[in-house]
């Protein structure tokens, strides 16, 4: 006959290996839904980057003068904002946000 500890120490058991896997949902659901967001916004600060990128190169073409910006300047910035925007795209793509 099966004794009433054996039988109480198995439920609860099975109640921590229940528990278990349902934490572990629920972290893999709200780990998911993390790496979207930080997508979404990887994408949009890098579409945003890359606007001001391509501003502040053809400016003059898009019919604005920025007198107070030296040439080289602009030219210099606008290098560093098209390549941090490429990476944020990037990096929005790849989705590696929780690797060690």
């Amino acid at each position: 006959m099966i004794s009433v500890s054996f039988f109480s120490e198995n439920i609860y058991i099975a109640k921590v290996l229940i528990n278990n896997s349902m934490d572990n949902e629920v972290r893999e659901k709200r780990t998911k839904s993390h790496s979207v967001m930080r997508s979404v916004v990887d994408f949009t600060m890098g579409i945003l980057y890359l606007s001001a990128a391509a501003f502040l190169f053809f400016a003059e073409k898009f019919g604005f003068s920025l007198d107070t910006f030296d040439v080289t300047f602009r030219y210099i910035f606008g290098g560093i904002c098209a390549v941090y925007g490429s990476w944020r795209i990037y990096r929005g793509f790849k989705k590696d946000y929780f690797s060690v």
